[in-house]
């Protein structure tokens, strides 16, 4: 399924939402049409119509629940619910847009235009984030080039800057902040001469932008109904529509992170919650229907009293109806007692896809400037330590390009995190607005450029600031993209981990070195790819980890060979790096069917490995000479289910037993001669 469109036809005279219908348009896929029969049956008069648009962001096929949210409190509210048809409409990704627009010029268009003659304003609102503005301001802008007189109104957190859309881009209305009241009050309003009677509203009115007066937060979120209450969640057979659902539990972030516009912005810094009862009711819901995974958008989850009501709730719907698969949020930044063990809960009844630390920098400067000095989760060992100690999957996250960063520190302060944390996920810092640092990157001297491809609409990479230049901020990201393919990519997270367990050399310059080296290597494969721009080599990431994965024994002697000279140049002996990088190419991701496979090593490569999985040395036994065989099971799927390097970790291999002693027979792998590289 590609886009749903569920079509809500509010009425005060029927509150059920009946599915009738699967309609099939040409050979592209099938969109479910949610329609209210009896409304068509009774209704005599022209409805307004109006059309909520959304859209997922990549790989996250989710209902909407922002633009349903709006909905619902509208039909419970709102005093025109009854004259007005509001149809949700759900774009899973770009692709669907031109044929939703096709199927909308033919049905929607022709409503729009009847509307517009009979004296009733037609609305199309727009939910804007990062992944779906540039696609939204060109959908805007083709639908208002149809109809001149169409109303468009547009929310979310990428537009809260409304002065850089309104008389610029084809944008009519912006809702500032919260908007399930705002939205109701402006569709309640008879005559635009009025808006400025609605607060949180930004308009043009004789070609200056206006802005109303804030609005404030509502504290009793108990007000507003579940989106639920305007969702469909399975089609008529009982299949789930979806795989996963953004839930809201509550709203708020105490933190003022100045990247972030999360606790700054439209949900401001108090935290309220709703009332564990909608919460329970939807939940139920949301797993009688089959949906797998439940990921919350909470700012700080852990930080209230009910979230630890909350987390029993959720293990005790796995327990009894084996649904969710997965409970994912943001967790709280001060990592407390009940956060520690909320996630141990969570883990040990298999729903915590991870236990993440967002630490984001380490370096001083850049924690002062980000206003993030005083948090707790600074203090990262202990709570590394205690969370790995009993067995949960914990992962750090890092951003590069914060300004008072710079690439020196921030190598020092990966370095160190290495050797702490058995995952790290490093994300370049995309400008976003409304942020702090948005507002202020004059004064920080911010350079920034587009997302490949999307326009400023899309957020901009910073590249460069006042603590570093443009040619450092480039090599930041090469580091990102090497990080990416050689660690994620799992084509030698165990030499990276020892080598940080070590201490002995610099790591992330190694991985830079190693991925300049892997390019040249590799320059015949990767074709149109302009090698010499850091930026695209960052874009075209996954086709240059699938080019080295196809070459790899070419991928592992060009590693080998680096390696020796990054050691040799700070003094070190190479052997036991070497000895881990055999281990790394017996396990990396491999193309074709399942198999397994019988790959002799002059050391117990087990030891190793066990020793270097639970973040610890190998002992100085395990690296001595001796013949070993292990018997090591590959899932296959490179370049076909595997098609880059995030996925790594899932169709890397498992040794499934080790044996003393060598295998030398037909379907084997000889012992490897990696390590003969450097001599030769």
């Amino acid at each position: 399924m590609q886009f749903v469109r569920a079509g809500c036809r509010i009425s005060t005279r029927t509150s059920v939402i009946t599915p009738l219908q699967l309609v099939i348009l040409g050979k592209g896929p099938p969109f479910l049409y949610i329609r209210n029969e009896r409304y068509h049956q009774e209704s005599e008069l022209l409805q307004r119509p109006v059309w909520m648009l959304s859209m997922d962001s990549e790989q996250f096929n989710a209902p909407p629940t922002t633009t349903a949210a709006l909905t619902a409190y509208f039909r419970k509210y709102g005093a025109t619910a009854d004259a007005t048809s509001v149809e949700l409409v759900h774009f899973q990704n770009s692709d669907d847009i031109l044929g939703w627009l096709g199927s909308w010029r033919r049905e929607g268009l022709p409503l729009a235009r009847q509307a517009l003659a009979a004296g009733v304003q037609p609305i199309v609102g727009f939910s804007f984030y990062t992944w779906n503005a540039s696609e939204f301001l060109a959908l805007a802008g083709d639908m208002k080039r149809l109809l001149p007189g169409l109303l468009i109104v547009a929310g979310g957190p990428h537009v809260q800057q409304a002065e850089d859309y309104l008389g610029i881009d084809p944008i009519d209305v912006i809702f500032l902040g919260e908007a399930e009241v705002s939205f109701q009050q402006f569709l309640d309003c008879a005559n635009p001469s009025e808006w400025h009677n609605i607060d949180g509203l930004a308009y043009l009115s004789g070609g200056v932008v206006v802005t109303t007066r804030a609005r404030e937060r509502c504290r009793e979120l108990e007000r507003f109904p579940s989106p639920l209450e305007v969702l469909t969640l399975a089609d008529h057979s009982g299949k789930p529509l979806y795989d996963s659902i953004s839930y809201e539990t509550s709203r708020g972030c105490p933190f003022k992170c100045a990247f972030c516009e999360w606790g700054t912005g439209a949900i401001g810094s108090k935290m309220y919650q709703w009332p564990i009862q909608r919460i329970r009711d939807d939940w139920e819901a949301i797993v009688a229907a089959g949906i797998k995974n439940i990921w919350l958008a909470d700012s700080n989850f852990g930080a209230l009293k009910l979230d630890r009501e909350k987390a029993e709730l959720i293990v005790e719907l796995k327990q009894r109806t084996g649904l969710p698969l997965s409970f994912a949020t943001s967790w709280s930044k001060k990592h407390s007692r009940q956060v520690q063990h909320i996630a141990l809960l969570l883990h040990r009844n298999r729903l915590l896809p991870h236990y993440q630390l967002a630490l984001q920098t380490l370096t001083p400067e850049a924690l002062r400037l980000s206003n993030r000095s005083n948090m707790s989760s600074n203090e990262y060992e202990p709570i590394a330590k205690s969370m790995a100690e009993q067995g949960v999957p914990i992962a750090a996250e890092l951003i590069w390009g914060l300004p008072g960063d710079n690439l020196a520190d921030f190598e020092r302060n990966l370095d160190q995190l290495l050797a702490t944390f058995p995952n790290i996920n490093i994300f370049g810092y995309t400008l976003l607005p409304g942020t702090e640092f948005s507002a202020r990157r004059e004064e920080y001297r911010i350079e920034a450029i587009p997302v490949a491809g999307y326009g400023k609409a899309k957020g901009e990479y910073v590249v460069g600031c006042h603590s570093f230049k443009r040619d450092e901020g480039e090599e930041g990201y090469f580091l990102i993209t090497a990080h990416m393919l050689l660690i994620h990519g799992h084509i030698m997270p165990l030499t990276t981990r020892l080598l940080a367990l070590k201490g002995d050399v610099p790591v992330s310059p190694l991985l830079r070195e190693i991925l300049r080296g892997l390019i040249e290597v590799l320059k015949p494969q990767l074709g149109d790819i302009a090698l010499d721009n850091r930026m695209d080599i960052y874009e075209q990431r996954d086709r240059i980890y699938l080019a080295a994965l196809d070459q790899q024994e070419l991928l592992y002697h060009t590693a080998a060979d680096i390696i020796e000279r990054h050691h040799i140049c700070h003094g070190d002996d190479y052997s036991a790096a070497l000895q881990a990088l055999q281990l790394d190419q017996a396990l990396c991701p491999r193309s074709g069917a399942e198999q397994r496979m019988r790959t002799s090593f002059s050391f117990d490569a087990h030891a190793v490995q066990r020793a270097l999985a639970a973040m610890e040395l190998p002992t100085t036994a395990a690296q001595r000479p001796a013949d070993w065989t292990l018997c090591i099971h590959h899932p296959g799927g490179v370049g076909d289910i595997l098609q880059g390097a995030d996925g790594g970790s899932w169709l890397s291999g498992s040794i499934e037993y080790a044996e003393p002693g060598s295998f030398d027979a037909a379907g084997g792998e000889k012992p490897s001669e990696l390590a003969l590289v450097a001599i030769a």
